[in-house]
């Protein structure tokens, strides 16, 4: 909750200074899907974004999604360990499931066709690069911790920090003196996976380096 939170703050700031040194920007939020390849549960979220148009046909935009835990469909073991060398058994096999968030940060241009960025409708796509936060946690099954130990890289949590580049697109329909309706997909590829510990790094069939992203929001442009 703590790095969460951290993170939402980072993104809060970045948007201040944004918004501070343009004229015209646009505010949009909504709800997100999440996709990895091979993985056989999406993860839901909401997403807020800044979107600073260069001209009519050209725009930068930043968004933030924060994306529910999902937990894994497999169930996994480990091991544990008698601290007395006279206890029955000396090991024994404790399961445990394994639970996982999203927090994307991203990024890029986007290019417009037909009434461009503020205006009717049109269709819009580009490239973007997105910094990827993943929180794991296992939950192990009772075991009597009196009697036995687990070893020190079981750790019940880890995090995984990606990077990602990423092509996507979309439709959007502007209302004249109401705001813009948009749906937009992109596609993914981490080019960079730094797991934190052990139990990030074996996170079974809940991760892929391929995702793929769905949003449905609401953009209301400042002047």
């Amino acid at each position: 909750m703590v790095r969460d939170m951290k993170k939402s703050a980072v993104l809060t700031v970045m948007m201040f200074f944004i918004l501070n040194g343009y004229s015209q920007v646009g505010i949009s939020g909504g709800v997100s899907t999440i996709k990895a390849f091979g993985v056989p549960k999406p993860y839901m979220g909401i997403h807020l974004g800044v979107e600073i148009p260069r001209d009519d046909a050209v725009t930068f935009f930043l968004r933030g999604t924060g994306y529910f835990g999902n937990s894994s469909e497999d169930l996994y073991y480990t091991y544990v360990t008698a601290r007395d060398f006279s206890t029955v058994p000396y090991q024994q096999q404790v399961n445990y499931t394994m639970k996982m968030n999203y927090s994307v940060i991203e990024g890029g241009t986007r290019y417009y066709w037909g009434d461009g960025y503020d205006a009717g409708f049109g269709l819009y796509g580009g490239s973007s690069m997105s910094v990827i936060f993943n929180s794991i946690k296992r939950n192990y099954d009772d075991y009597d911790e009196v009697k036995y130990e687990m070893a020190d890289t079981e750790l019940p949590k880890g995090s995984i920090f990606n990077v990602g580049v990423g092509l996507g697109g979309g439709v959007k329909n502007t209302f004249a003196g109401i705001g813009t309706l948009y749906f937009d997909m992109n596609f993914s590829y981490l080019i960079l996976s730094l797991p934190s510990n052990n139990t990030a790094s074996q996170v079974g069939d809940m991760y892929s380096p391929l995702l793929f992203n769905f949003a449905v929001g609401f953009r209301k442009e400042l002047y």
